[in-house]
């Protein structure tokens, strides 16, 4: 299991070198080709399309868990009824996504939006509901990835999308604008989805569709179990994509792409992070199967994910005011202290996937999705109260503190009430990661913008001379000696070999 994690993280982590390259190149491309304004347009369009994840009630966690006990079970029977129900049911729901999109899509005056953006707007978001559809259908086939264990095809067939996409978006952009954008999307996504499809058919030859091998029964244990995902997935949703949003109705649409460059480097980081702590859950959810003790386990996985975290998002607080005036220009400079702030929240994530993971696996959900729930909508009121005192910064304050309240504090009493764990290491950890975190990336910027000259050429240096010092401090701190004892004499015989 342990050699299928490791490959599945490494090919995760490869997907996401791959897609931050191409998104750091298209970034540039696409304020320069689009204009700041249409630029802003395109973020907010990508984030009404992530609204409607909330359709998907929480399902695609409750399939994932019926198919990893449907393959330990070795049964092709269970597991085509799985299956088959879950195919029916996120058409149904993807059919009501797209009616709910379409109606927001021709309604765009609800935004405050010119008469020329408003039917960029509409037609966009109309063509883009095709991709909607596909992508709650899909959900049935992506749970087999994580349940195999086989996230190196799933990260594959991504990287395969994120080329495609690119190479698509560079043609088309230029001669049809955000609508180039939109053909580029789709496009990828058809032959990707494509793809998925028939390595999940060559993995599992027995699997087969049919409506006579949905149940009822199924549907009603999903949604036993999915009932309380659903507060989750509507938070995570809230959080993620209510910025642009806020930005539009209480500023202008023109400082979307401040605040959005500040947001869009924090999430390509942590597609970083979640390419090792996004594995864990098919493990905890096989321990709860065999009915395991799982508090070292969890321990140990959120030591890894607070190591991770603090490893990256020290290298991005670093070099992150160097980077934006190089990479977009000094005018967006002011997304640099948005950005610093949102690393906070950033930091809250690396505690909450490892409790999400463990009370997932345990059914033990029901209070995480309402503490999740609550985060969300006080993150909002927060914001919104904030934003008129501090600006767009104020924004950034609120979902620290809602990520510390609900993603730390709040979800740690929740495992205490399931589990009788030690939860203190948990708690010193994450204040030492906060610590080190904050004191690398002032001293950083710090000394980069007193002493270096901002150049492409001397980024890259210091990025090589730093990153693995970076690494080595917080491996020092938060990985235990004998694990490095360990870990050392593996290498060492590696390299024996």
């Amino acid at each position: 299991m342990f050699k299928k994690l490791f490959s599945s993280s490494l090919f995760r982590f490869i997907e996401n070198i791959i897609t931050v390259a191409i998104s750091l190149l298209l970034t540039p491309f696409l304020i320069t080709t689009l204009g700041t304004e249409n630029y802003g347009l395109w973020l907010l369009i990508l984030s009404m399309l992530g609204w409607f994840n909330i359709i998907n009630l929480g399902f695609p966690a409750a399939v994932q868990r019926h198919i990893t006990w449907a393959l330990e079970s070795k049964s092709d029977k269970n597991l085509n009824r799985i299956f088959s129900t879950s195919v029916l049911l996120f058409s149904v729901l993807g059919a009501i996504a797209v009616v709910g999109l379409f109606s927001l899509a021709t309604n765009p005056l609800v935004f405050g939006m010119t008469s020329a953006n408003a039917e960029v707007f509409t037609l966009s978001l109309s063509l883009l509901c095709i991709k909607v559809l596909w992508d709650f259908v899909m959900c049935s086939f992506n749970g087999f990835f994580s349940c195999l264990l086989r996230y190196d095809i799933d990260a594959n067939i991504s990287s395969f999308n994120a080329i495609i996409k690119a190479i698509l978006v560079y043609f088309l952009l230029l001669e049809l604008n955000i609508y180039g954008a939109v053909i580029a999307t789709l496009a990828a996504d058809l032959i990707s989805n494509v793809l998925k499809i028939i390595c999940i058919k060559r993995l599992l030859p027995s699997l087969n569709f049919s409506v006579k091998h949905a149940s009822l029964t199924e549907f009603k244990e999903l949604f036993h179990f999915s009932k309380h995902v659903i507060a989750t997935g509507v938070a995570k949703t809230i959080n993620n994509r209510v910025d642009p949003i806020l930005v539009t109705k209480l500023f202008e649409l023109s400082l979307v792409p401040i605040f959005g460059i500040a947001s869009r480097l924090a999430a390509l980081v942590e597609g970083f992070t979640m390419s090792v702590s996004g594995v864990f859950l098919p493990m905890f959810n096989k321990m709860a199967a065999n009915n395991k003790n799982m508090e070292h386990t969890f321990l140990k996985v959120t030591t890894i994910n607070i190591l991770v975290y603090s490893c990256l998002y020290s290298i991005l607080f670093a070099f992150s005011a160097a980077f934006v005036q190089l990479w977009v220009g000094q005018e967006f400079l002011k997304s640099i202290p948005i950005l610093n702030v949102l690393i906070f929240s950033c930091l809250c994530r690396a505690v909450f996937q490892s409790i999400r993971d463990l009370l997932f696996a345990q059914a033990n959900h029901k209070y995480l999705s309402f503490v999740s729930m609550f985060g969300a909508i006080f993150n909002v009121v927060l914001s919104i109260i904030l934003a008129k005192q501090y600006g767009l910064i104020g924004i950034a304050i609120s979902t620290s503190i809602s990520f510390l309240l609900s993603d730390v504090l709040l979800s740690l009493l929740v495992v205490k009430k399931y589990n009788d764990f030690n939860l203190k290491p948990v708690v010193l950890q994450f204040i030492t990661a906060l610590i080190l975190t904050y004191s690398i990336g002032f001293f950083g910027q710090y000394m980069i913008e007193k002493y270096v000259a901002i150049t492409w050429v001397n980024l890259l240096l210091l990025g090589v001379i730093f990153t693995p010092l970076i690494i080595t401090i917080n491996m020092f701190i938060f990985v235990d000696k004998e694990d490095i004892k360990f870990l050392y004499g593996k290498l060492r015989l590696k390299l024996i070999k």
